[in-house]
């Protein structure tokens, strides 16, 4: 159940990001609502991510398995921190109107996130291998 809750809640943030990138020439108010569900819905699986893994026993308490090797979970965890710093950074960015930089971060924000989104679902499971 626990690892449903974090793919449900990654999954809404990242149609938050597609539809606030798809609204981010028509509607400003759209773009901002979309994008602060996204980051709403991604600091919410984190913090349970991480809650589940550091406070609560372990993920494997929970019923997340991992079908990989240790080091290809560890990239893993990397990329996903690089993306949660730059989302961190496009939120501060766009919050402050700082649109130059905050446009050119989705480039590299947007695939990355995406990759790191796809991977998780592939990485891991929630029966035992």
């Amino acid at each position: 159940m626990a690892l449903f809750w974090v793919n449900s809640l990654m999954t809404l943030s990242l149609i938050g990001f597609y539809l606030g990138y798809f609204f981010r020439k028509r509607d400003q108010k759209r773009h901002r609502i979309f994008n602060s569900l996204g980051i709403l819905a991604n600091l919410s699986a984190a913090v349970y991510l991480l809650s589940i893994k550091y406070l609560l026993g372990g993920i494997t308490d929970h019923q997340i398995y991992p079908t990989a090797p240790e080091i290809v979970i560890h990239i893993h965890r990397f990329f996903a921190a690089i993306a949660l710093v730059l989302m961190l950074c496009m939120g501060y960015l766009g919050w402050k109107r700082k649109r130059n930089l905050h446009v050119k971060l989705h480039y590299i924000f947007l695939p990355l996130y995406t990759i790191v989104y796809i991977s998780g679902l592939f990485l891991f499971q929630s029966k035992p291998l």
